[in-house]
């Protein structure tokens, strides 16, 4: 293929709207000659090299866009140390078929036990299959929904904890929440009940959740029966992950500091 025939080809590919593979429509080429490949064949390259660099850069700005913390995947989540997750149950929530059917999942347990870790692999692998998500902590949607309360309705719609399929609540619990915040987020479940699927972290019981939402029992129970209508409910009892982390490092210091006092012993009780 001459260089006017393949800038031809580019520009063609370009209007028509396949730019990824007008920038390498020249290596396609010669990939394909050099695989001796058919013109089905050829024409599969294309396409598929177009579909792959579409979806990989769908899922950058997805996951720019998500807010999600780096680095939480489930290949990186150790599932020896915290036996109580049930890893089975995990990847079966990673196929995102909750999130199809407007499901919610509830991880409960102390600090430190791999619940947000669990809640943002999750939420990668609903960015793979697709979906727009968006994870935020509770006091930082408590002050968007705060100040958004002022807004028309049809404004407050075109947010992105509106229109997100999946969203993804962390720390809820660990701040108490007034009256005044504890009524939005009421109708920001509400908002989203069967419409969208909501994660959730906490470090609260059900029973200790209307602490957590202005002592209002009856709005609690609001709460907990959309959220837990169509839920699934993950408790993780076990060690702290940061704090096994801080007692290894405790523990390398102090095997450390124990050979390096048997060195200063050997070397004063040398001969000289």
């Amino acid at each position: 293929m001459t260089t006017s025939t393949l800038d031809s080809t580019r520009e063609k590919l370009t209007r028509a709207g396949l730019r990824y593979s007008a920038e390498r429509i020249a290596s396609l080429v010669e990939e394909a000659v050099k695989e001796e490949m058919s013109l089905p064949q050829f024409l599969e390259s294309v396409l598929s090299w177009e579909i792959q660099r579409r979806e990989e850069e769908r899922v950058a700005m997805y996951l720019r866009l998500s807010s999600l913390p780096p680095g939480k995947t489930l290949d990186t989540f150790d599932f020896t140390f915290q036996p109580a997750v049930s890893k089975a149950k995990i990847e079966t929530l990673a196929t995102c078929e909750y999130v199809k059917r407007g499901e919610n999942i509830i991880f409960l347990g102390p600090p430190g036990v791999g619940k947000t870790h669990l809640s943002a692999a999750l939420g990668l692998k609903a960015i793979e299959c697709g979906y727009r998500v968006l994870f935020i902590r509770l006091d930082e949607l408590i002050r968007t929904l705060t100040e958004d309360s002022a807004s028309p309705g049809r404004a407050r719609r075109r947010r992105r904890y509106y229109r997100a399929p999946l969203v993804i609540i962390d720390e809820v619990g660990f701040q108490p929440l007034s009256a005044e915040e504890a009524n939005l987020f009421f109708h920001f479940v509400s908002d989203l009940y069967e419409r969208s699927s909501l994660i959730l972290t906490t470090n609260q019981s059900f029973t200790e959740w209307p602490q957590v939402f202005s002592q209002n029992e009856s709005l609690t129970v609001a709460i907990l029966d959309r959220l837990l209508h169509h839920a699934h409910l993950i408790s993780i009892k076990g060690r702290s992950w940061r704090l096994r982390k801080l007692e290894e490092a405790f523990q390398f210091m102090k095997e450390g500091f124990s050979t390096h006092k048997e060195t200063q012993s050997t070397v004063m009780g040398a001969p000289s």
